[in-house]
């Protein structure tokens, strides 16, 4: 059986290279990065989002906002989403547009730059963009996010709204509430797949064409579905966080649900990765380019573990500031 990439990768082949990316770069770590900076950037970025709900046509638009995402967020972390978005937003929303809010979006930005260098890592590329572009592109996928997801709550408030008041008016009501009650998963799919697309398009350091539906994007939503719905299901019927963590239990679901969504969409970058180098018209890993050479495998990412080439550089450091020392 062989799989996406011009045809020319086996499944057994695919699966080892798989392994050998997640062992390799270290994904598990990776996730446990992202969850440490989503955990910072969550709250920033849904008290973003719920100023600018202020501004939709949409009634009660942090309850809009906050029914939305409730299906897909683990009951226990969903709670403690809900209590601190509802205290940040508090506040009269003149004193929200201003510096404090351009600090918000700032440190809800750390989030998509740590999954640009996580996307780096997959295809195996140094950062070539100055640091003002890289700063300009996570705090514009932030907001970019941000709006489509606000378009998306929008749309699914405004079409079930039209839809049940053509229905009603049709004699179809109830039948139309049992299918817009299933509908909405559909959409939630899409927009999620949209999202990890353009993510996958815009934040790594290579040159690429846009694809809606790719293996990581696809794959990526429909793992994180099942995989939210398994652990909300567990945490609801088995787990014992409050028992153990006390009044923390909360925040611990909320970090572990973020690490699962971490490792699941970075290992969606990873298989990305695996089928473009593999593929006969895609890039040499390593490289940015269909036509350009990969640098030599020692000076790529995946020569070192992350974190390695700084303690590399301290050591050289020390070794020459010793060297310089009076004998």
């Amino acid at each position: 059986m062989r799989i996406w990439a011009g045809g020319q990768l086996p499944l057994r082949e695919f699966l080892k290279r798989v392994y050998h990316k997640y062992d390799d770069n270290t994904v598990s770590d990776t996730a446990a990065t992202l969850s440490y900076y989503f955990v910072f950037s969550l709250f920033p970025f849904l008290f973003f989002l719920a100023t600018l709900t202020a501004y939709l046509p949409l009634g009660h638009s942090v309850d809009t906002l906050l029914e939305r995402i409730r299906p897909v967020v683990p009951a226990e972390a969903m709670a403690v989403i809900d209590e601190h978005v509802r205290a940040l937003v508090s506040r009269p929303r003149p004193r929200l547009l201003t510096v404090g809010l351009l600090v918000t979006l700032y440190s809800a930005s750390r989030g998509v730059d740590a999954v640009r260098k996580g996307l780096n890592l997959a295809y195996d590329v140094k950062e070539s963009r100055p640091f003002w572009r890289t700063e300009l592109l996570a705090i514009g996928a932030t907001v970019g996010g941000a709006v489509l997801l606000l378009f998306g709550i929008a749309a699914l408030v405004a079409g079930g709204d039209a839809g049940f008041w053509l229905a009603r008016h049709l004699g179809l009501g109830s039948e139309y509430l049992f299918v817009w009650k299933w509908l909405r998963w559909p959409v939630t799919a899409a927009t999620v797949t949209l999202i990890a697309a353009l993510g996958y398009y815009f934040l790594p350091d290579v040159q690429q064409r846009f694809r809606y539906i790719t293996p990581g994007s696809i794959g990526g939503t429909l793992v994180w579905l099942l995989g939210t719905w398994g652990f909300s299901a567990y945490v609801s019927h088995f787990g014992t966080y409050n028992v153990t963590y006390g009044s923390i239990g909360g925040v611990i679901v909320l970090m572990t649900w973020l690490f699962i969504s971490g490792l699941i969409f970075s290992m969606g970058g990873e298989i990305n990765a695996i089928l473009e180098h593999a593929s006969s018209t895609g890039k040499s890993p390593g490289a940015r380019t269909e036509v350009e050479a990969p640098p030599p495998a020692d000076e790529r990412p995946s020569a070192m573990p992350p974190g390695a080439a700084a303690s590399q550089t301290a050591a050289e450091r020390s070794v020459g500031s010793d060297a310089a020392g009076p004998h």
